[in-house]
Order: structure tokens, then sequence, then C-alpha cells
């Protein structure tokens, strides 16, 4: 009998590192035929300063080109909600985005992108009660995650894992199809993520429990029941939880 449902995030909180979202605007570049990286160059300030607009516009003058778009997405949500931003404004039309993404996830299958980890992450899977479903739900298509969940040794880590599930829209009813299967009440199911409106927001309408990793600044709308940088810094919390 299943006594709670879990459900991960992937990038930005089970797969760490910030070179598949430079790759994701490497190639929108390539897709705006911009010689000078301009995505490229913006997004990866943008990620060195953990999206604070003040740190990431240090030494730049207004007369960079830099300097313009990092005020276009100051508040994004994450490193691909900066990209897809940037790459609207110069023209990038959203079949272009979308092939884009396709491609920075191919470039993870083929090894090409370094990612981690959180510290100690299978051993705190592991630590779950055997009642508790452990779901990876990501937007990610299956080509490229799977690959790194074998990268990470993670591949026997979750008791499902769902591709291409078109967050935020589409979580909602992956939760209540999980929820009905397992015959599991809403409050017994936790959502962890690092954007709030894809990864929390869908499932907190449902009654759900929600953990943000909140390593960008969030809006002042997002209300998680737990919040935290890092996910290792929740692990005892989130393990509790799931024993309650």
């Amino acid at each position: 009998m299943t006594s709670c449902v879990l459900l991960f995030d992937f990038d930005g909180t089970v797969s760490l590192g910030d070179d598949p979202v430079v790759a994701y605007a490497r190639h929108l570049d390539e897709a705006a035929d911009s010689t000078a990286a301009l995505i490229t160059r913006v997004v990866s300030r943008w990620l060195a300063a953990d999206g604070r607009l003040a740190q990431a516009l240090d030494g730049l003058t207004d007369a960079d080109p830099a300097f313009l778009g990092l005020h276009v997405v100051d508040g994004s949500s994450d490193g691909y909600d900066a990209a897809q931003k940037l790459a609207r404004l110069v023209g990038v039309t959203p079949e272009q985005i979308d092939a884009a993404y396709r491609r920075s996830r191919a470039d993870l299958a083929d090894g090409l992108i370094s990612t981690h980890a959180p510290e100690g992450f299978a051993s705190f899977l592991a630590a779950f009660p055997a009642s508790a479903h452990r779901v990876l739900v990501s937007n990610s298509p299956e080509s490229g995650l799977r690959e790194q969940l074998e990268k990470l040794e993670l591949a026997r880590s979750f008791d499902e894992v769902v591709t291409d599930a078109g967050k935020p829209t589409g979580l909602q009813p992956i939760a209540e199809r999980i929820l009905c299967e397992h015959s599991v009440a809403p409050e017994r199911l936790l959502s962890i993520g690092d954007v709030w409106v894809n990864d929390l927001a869908p499932v907190a309408r449902l009654g759900a429990a929600t953990a943000l990793i909140d390593r960008f600044p969030v809006p002042a709308r997002a209300t998680p029941t737990v919040r935290a940088p890092h996910i290792e810094e929740i692990y005892p919390w989130l393990l509790d939880w799931a024993r309650d």
C-alpha cells in the first residue's frame, strides 16, 4: 500500500550544474544567427549571479548589449526562462526555441554536458519508507534524461519516471493520475522543485505539500510548505514528512 507520493523535478533539483542551460542558450544563438553569442553571454552572467540583477550587471556599461539583455531577463524563474525571454526578443521563433531545447537534450544524451546530483542524493532516496512512491517528473524528453540518470547513478532510484510532462499545465493531471492509481489523498503528495510556477503551484492547488529549491529569486505569490537554496538542507524535513 502506498503511503505517500513524492514528485521530483529534474533540472535544478535532481540534476545540478549550469552546462545544460548554457548549451540551450548556445543553440538559441545559432538559431538567431548571433555571431556575438548574446543569449549565451547574458544567460551565463545571470546564472553566475544566481539571478540577482545587480550582481549580473557588475562591470558592464549601458553601451554593452548584455546590459539591456540582463534587464530583459530580470525576474526569470530559471535559466531556461531567461534564455527563452531573450530569444523571443531577438526574433527566434517558437519552433526554433523548441528545436534548440531538443538539441541541448541530445547533447546530454551524447555525454557532451557535465552535470551532477546533489550530495548524497541516492542514499537520501533510498532512505524513504518502502511505502513511499518516488516519481521523477520532467519536461525533458526521454532521450537525454535516461542517459543522465545512468550517469548520475540514479537510474534505479525512482519508482516511476515521467518525461515530456508539459509543466506547468501538465503537472496537475499527472499528479491526479498517480494519486488515483495509488489511492493516495492529495495531502499525502509532496512536490519538490526549483520553479514555483512549473513544479509546485499546480499541485499546491490540490492541497499537496511543496518544497521549493530557491536558488533564484521567487515571486511573492510563492507559498511553499518548506524552502531552501539547496535540497540537501531539507533532506531531514522531507524524510520526516514521508514517515509521518
